[in-house]
């Protein structure tokens, strides 16, 4: 519940059916744990450096209240993409279609036509 700013319960039925095989399976346990440690944090530039190339419209879809992924990483990618679009969905977090998934929808049918 942690992961939604509206301390959305079905938050918890997400992670445990994610998680659901891995309890008993000690590699699989080890693999998710080795892969999150290597996973990088920073920013990956190869990413952003080939932003530009991108030729078809790209929206970003923002919650508002993430404190893992800041508005400024959603306006720099915004600057390198030719024809992107940001939407940013008020009161909401990491699971954002958990905090408002009306919002999700109404965003992606307006993008999508």
């Amino acid at each position: 519940e942690k992961l939604t700013v509206q301390s959305n319960p079905a938050a918890r039925d997400l992670i445990r059916h994610a998680f659901s095989d891995v309890g008993g399976n000690g590699n699989r346990a080890r693999s998710w744990a080795k892969f999150v440690r290597r996973w990088p944090i920073e920013a990956q530039h190869q990413l952003l450096d080939s932003y530009q190339a991108i030729r078809c419209p790209v929206l970003l879809l923002w919650a508002d209240e993430d404190p893992v992924h800041p508005m400024d990483a959603a306006q720099e990618a915004l600057d390198l993409l030719p024809d992107g679009q940001l939407r940013t969905l008020a009161r909401t977090g990491f699971l954002i279609a958990y905090d408002d998934p009306v919002g999700v929808a109404r965003e992606l049918i307006a993008f999508c036509g």
